[in-house]
Parts: C-alpha cells; structure tokens; sequence
C-alpha cells in the first residue's frame, strides 16, 4: 500500500486514511519518496503522481536547470515540500553521496523509485565503449548502489517500496541492443530476487517492464525506425506513470503497460529460442548502423 498524505479537504471520497498526526497542533512531515532520473520523462511524471498522492519528494537527476525549474513547479502546484539533488549516478559513489544528503539533511525515504536510465542500439562493435559503460552504470549499478545504501532505512519504515525501471526487453535478447537489454535484464532479475528476500518484511519490491515510450528526440527516432509495430507499443510517460503506481499501490511486482505488450510478452515466452532470436534479428536490424 501506498499512503496517501493529503491532507482531508484535498481528498475525495473513497481515499485512504491520511497521514496521522503525531500532536494535536504539529504535524510531523511524513517521510519522502525519492525519484532518479527526475526532470525529465517518467521520472518527471512520477514526480507529479506521487505530489497528487501528498508526498514530500527528493528529486535526483543531472545537475541542469530544469531539475531547479521541477522541484519549484512540483512544490508550488501540489503545495508539498520538495527537494532535489543535482548528481551523475554514473560518477564514483555516486549511490552513497546521495544517501548522505539525506542523511545530513535527516530526510526519511520510504519510497525509493529507481528511474534512471539510457540506452543506445547498434552493432556491438561499433557501439563506444563509453556508452556501454555509462549504460551498465547507471541501468544497473547505480541501482544496486541506491537500493544497498537505503534498504536498512526502508526495512525500519511501516510500509516501504522500491521501483526497478526495466523494460519489456529485458526478457529478450535483442540484437543490436545487446548491452542495453543485458543490463534491463539484471535489474529485472536484481529486482526479482530482492523481492524474494524480502518477503516477510514491510519493504515491496516492484519492477517495470514498459515497452517503448515517447520521451525525448532519440526515443521518437528509434520508435519511428520500428515502423508501426514500434508506435502500436509505444506508450506515453504520463501512461506508464499513472499505470505503474497504481500496480504499486496493489502490490503488482511485475508491471507492464499496455495490453498489447504484455501477450507479446506472454507469446515471446513460448517460442523457441533459435526461432525467436531469428525474428527479434530482423525485426530490430534497423538499429544495426543507427
């Protein structure tokens, strides 16, 4: 469950309890949630789901204006407190510096939202090194680091969540973008068997698996270079916000937008892997020079 921190005159009927004051004339501010790759994209429209839901935010993302403009946009619309971090996850112990801000700041994280990511297709051997390296840092080791450095504080909360951004294509290994599913497939996994071990406490773990999603300049060329199977997947990042808190607030571990993704999903499952990866080769041949 998620809770609902609006205040009573904010809510309407059929929302949950709000948030309990801990004395009659102080409210004590309840904990944060906090969201990587939040200036931009889903991170920015998870920002304003969780602002309607009442909940302080911590936004982490590149350190540019825009994350100033959103964390002042954010706090003056759903009247919250906001705060953000400026910071490459991709850096040396970036993971940890964002959990000492908190720390010296006495934030409270009860919901962590592993957003961030990048991605890049072509051949393996063209691909720079660099971007495959930036992929595996911040697709995958950024999100061990978050999820390491604030596990022990989620674990002492009433009710914790932390969100893996995958992709639909981390069940599949996909040509041309083999380092970029390589790494939705850890996290994906990552995500799994954390959950696993989780189990008996108050912390869910949640992954998502979204196909493609329209959020910048290079997403609409790699949708486009996928003809009209890529726009019949594609999903806005308002939808795949909207869609994936509410599977969190229900406790979903695997959750993917769109109907129509999740049977190429189920039918990709029951396909032979020679027959498969033969189809996925052609399908995504496009980005072999892209």
């Amino acid at each position: 469950m998620i809770k609902d921190y609006r205040s009573n005159d904010q809510k309407t009927p059929g929302d949950i309890e709000p948030f309990t004051k801990i004395a009659s004339t102080r409210r004590v501010e309840p904990p944060r949630t906090l969201i990587t790759g939040a200036s931009r994209g889903i991170g920015l429209c998870f920002c304003h789901e969780f602002a309607k839901r009442g909940h302080p935010l911590l936004l982490v993302a590149l350190p540019e204006e825009r994350l100033e403009q959103a964390a002042l946009a954010i706090s003056k619309k759903y009247d919250i407190p906001v705060d953000y971090i400026g910071i490459d996850l991709t850096a040396d112990h970036a993971p940890q510096k964002v959990w000492e801000y908190c720390q010296d700041r006495g934030y409270i994280v009860d919901i962590l939202i592993n957003n961030a990511g990048i991605g890049f297709a072509k051949r393996f051997d063209k691909m720079s090194m660099d971007k495959n390296l930036s992929m595996i840092k911040l697709n995958s080791q950024a999100m061990v680091g978050l999820a390491h450095y604030f596990l022990p504080m989620l674990l002492k909360q009433t009710h914790a969540h932390i969100f893996f951004m995958s992709s639909m294509e981390a069940t599949l290994a996909l040509p041309y973008k083999s380092v970029y599913t390589s790494t939705k497939n850890f996290t994906y996994s990552f995500a799994l068997a954390l959950r696993e071990e989780l189990k008996k406490t108050k912390v869910n773990v949640h992954v998502g698996c979204p196909g493609p999603v329209l959020t910048n300049a290079d997403g609409l060329k790699r949708i486009e270079a996928q003809g009209r199977k890529g726009r019949l997947l594609m999903k806005t990042p308002e939808e795949v916000a909207a869609y994936t808190v509410q599977k969190m607030e229900k406790n979903t571990v695997r959750i993917v937008p769109g109907r129509l993704n999740r049977f190429l999903l189920w039918v990709a499952r029951h396909l032979p892997i020679s027959f498969k990866m033969s189809i996925l080769e052609r399908m995504f041949r496009c980005f072999k020079d892209h």
